[in-house]
């Protein structure tokens, strides 16, 4: 598996998704009239906390009246001031969905005032007013920061933080730790405003003297929760430790992130003093179980998940019958890992023994085997062993066509693998012919989900343009999109398994193909605000990278300048962090020579096909000789053939050769 880049925070600016009707257009204000409004409220507020309703009330009066629309506000005196407190609400939650904070600020003020203006008016009552009689400015605020305005967000709440009684002060921080919280899984470009609100609520909570520390804990939870998925391992467990009471140990999300660091004894040692056990090397079963819980903290990255997994299995498989479930999922769990990874045969070694349990306990054609000989077939194909892969991938094919089963997700995945492995020896007729064949029984039976159905399509599709009918592939997938969800309603899983992601980007693919690079362009730009809007994705996690490089190459082979500014921005960070050998640089720098030599520009791309020449030819990508097998050097011989000719055709066409 490719190392996924993790120092780069790059923000894009896309086109914004479709919304309802804009909001209603707050009263104009000059910046004056809007100082002067503020001080007017926040000299009001000072007064509430201190009890001095009276004294509140003309101010809140004269702040209305300089920030609110004129009829509104003459009509806030009269029986229909619920009207226009309803039209102000309604216009701020119009504002809050079409994420024009700004917007939503401007109206969430008038509705703080108008609440302010009700608690001023009860002058029966005596001492400060409840937070809860004024906590719409906390809404208010929220906006603000959102919106940018950080110093107007301060100074309301400086009042609160002024306040003898230390309960206003931390309703407030409870408020915003709470609104942090919530927008923990906002991603594309509301993630940076996310990020924001968190780091602002910090910088004002987290002080000498501060009195909401339960507040400023719940904050720097959600910091680290935002610092783990952008891949700051050391900042997210910096940030989980401050988040820990005083004494406390640390959390299961914390110890995850020291196996995310690489710092696996430490890790293990943290679970053994949790679980009240001396240091061991040896590890106990309630150690083991310990570990495959956090295992689900440590995201998508394989190695953490995978330094856990290589401890687990062998406890389990040393004290676990073979059939327990426990030992099967943790088998299958490092398994896959190792796949992956790039280890194929130690993942087949795994395979091999949890099939052949499977089929003893449960019997040959038990949804277990199925699913391991799917598994085995995956990791004998990442061998570069194909006729063999092939053989078990038909077993499973030809037990569902006997049963007529097509909606298994097994034996989805047979039918995809027969396809590959025919295609990956060159045999395209007799691929397009299975994948034919396979799609009519498919498209006869009844039963057949609509996701299925897409992949079924899309491997058909994959097939037919092997054999250069592109045309008839892009049929083929226009077809499967009829079977998915709009662009609206797509919504795109951190476990990356829906078909409507893979069907836009086949289509995407297949028009720039064709040289209709900017009727795909809409396609990569949706993908990639999808992936955006998933905070489980990590920002600089596999898929976002791919997708961005899918877009930069679009507008690359447009002679589009943002596309070579993207390429070029993340080679530049790549180089510089990585190396110019490293594998993260490969990642970028085949993608950006073959758009630019697509795009006609050849000389500029002998400056990137050079860097992946030197990735593919260095060290790094050598390995364990003793390891390697013959075809993992020939995949490495066609590999650097590859760069070589990319750069002998860049610096030809460079120089006027044909």
């Amino acid at each position: 598996m490719r190392t996924t880049a993790l120092a780069l925070s790059l923000l894009l600016a896309l086109p914004a998704a479709a919304q309802d009707a804009p909001p209603p257009a707050p009263p104009t204000l000059t910046a004056q009239d809007q100082a002067r409004a503020d001080t007017l409220l926040i000299q009001a507020t000072e007064q509430l906390i201190a009890g001095r309703r009276a004294e509140a009330l003309p101010l809140v009066t004269q702040a209305l009246a300089l920030a609110g629309p004129a009829d509104d506000v003459a009509k806030l005196e009269g029986a229909t001031q619920f009207d226009v407190y309803s039209r102000w609400l309604a216009a701020r939650s119009a504002a809050m969905k079409a994420r024009d904070f700004a917007a939503f600020a401007r109206w969430a003020w008038l509705t703080s005032a108008y609440r302010m203006k009700g608690a001023a008016g009860r002058t029966s009552e005596t001492g400060p007013v409840e937070p809860d009689d004024i906590d719409d400015l906390f809404f208010m605020t929220y906006g603000l920061v959102l919106a940018g305005e950080l110093d107007r967000a301060k100074a309301f709440i400086a009042p609160f933080i002024a306040a003898p009684d230390p309960a206003f002060e931390a309703a407030f921080a409870k408020d915003m730790s709470e609104r942090a919280l919530s927008v923990q899984s906002w991603g594309g470009e509301d993630k940076p405003r996310a990020v924001r609100l968190t780091n602002f609520a910090l910088a004002t909570f987290d002080r000498p003297g501060g009195r909401a520390p339960d507040a400023v804990r719940a904050l720097y939870r959600v910091q680290g929760a935002f610092l783990s998925t952008s891949g700051d391992v050391a900042g997210a467990r910096a940030a989980y430790a401050k988040a820990r009471k005083p004494g406390a140990p640390p959390e299961d999300v914390e110890i995850a992130l020291m196996f995310s660091a690489g710092e696996i004894d430490a890790g293990i040692r943290a679970v053994q003093t949790a679980l009240r056990e001396p240091p061991s090397p040896t590890i106990s079963r309630a150690v083991a179980d310990k570990l495959a819980d956090l295992a689900g903290y440590t995201g998508t990255g394989n190695a953490a998940t995978l330094a856990i997994y290589e401890r687990v299995y062998p406890v389990y498989r040393q004290q676990l019958a073979v059939d327990d479930l426990k030992r099967q999922n943790a088998g299958a769990a490092l398994a896959n890992l190792y796949l992956t990874s790039g280890e194929p045969a130690r993942s087949e070694a795994i395979v091999i023994e949890l099939l052949a349990a499977a089929e003893k306990r449960w019997g040959p054609e038990s949804g277990w085997a199925v699913g391991y000989v799917v598994d085995l077939g995956a990791a004998v194909e990442a061998q570069n062993r194909a006729a063999e892969a092939e053989l078990l991938y038909r077993r499973i094919w030809d037990l569902g066509v006997r049963h007529g089963v097509y909606d298994d997700e097994d034996v989805r995945n047979a039918f995809s693998g027969i396809a590959r492995t025919l295609l990956a020896r060159g045999l395209t007729a007799e691929a397009s012919s299975f994948t034919g064949d396979g799609l009519a029984k498919v498209r006869a039976a009844a039963d057949v989900n609509a996701w299925r159905r897409m992949f079924y399509i899309l491997t058909r599709a994959e097939t037919v343009e092997a054999s250069g009918a592109l045309a008839e592939a892009e049929a083929l997938v226009r077809e499967a999109l009829t079977l998915g969800d709009s662009d609206e309603k797509m919504n795109i899983a951190a476990a990356f398994n829906d078909p409507n992601v893979f069907v836009r980007a086949r289509l995407a693919h297949l028009l720039e193909r064709q040289g209709r690079a900017a009727q795909a362009e809409p396609i990569r730009r949706l993908l990639l605000r999808k992936i955006e809007q998933n905070d489980m994705i990590p920002w600089e996690g596999e898929y976002r990278r791919e997708a961005l490089l899918a877009l930069a190459s679009n507008l690359t082979m447009q002679g589009k300048d943002e596309g070579t500014k993207l390429f070029g921005e993340r080679l530049a960070t790549s180089t510089r962090i990585y190396g110019v050998d490293s594998p993260q640089s490969l990642d970028v720098a085949e993608p950006f020579a073959r758009a630019l030599l697509r795009s006609g520009r050849a000389g500029a791309a002998l400056t990137p096909a050079r860097i992946a020449l030197a990735a593919r030819t260095s060290a790094r990508f050598v390995g364990d000789a003793a390891r390697a097998s013959a075809s993992d050097v020939a995949l490495a011989r066609k590999r650097t053939e590859a760069a070589q000719l990319m750069v002998a055709a860049a610096w030809q066409a460079s120089r006027g050769g044909s």
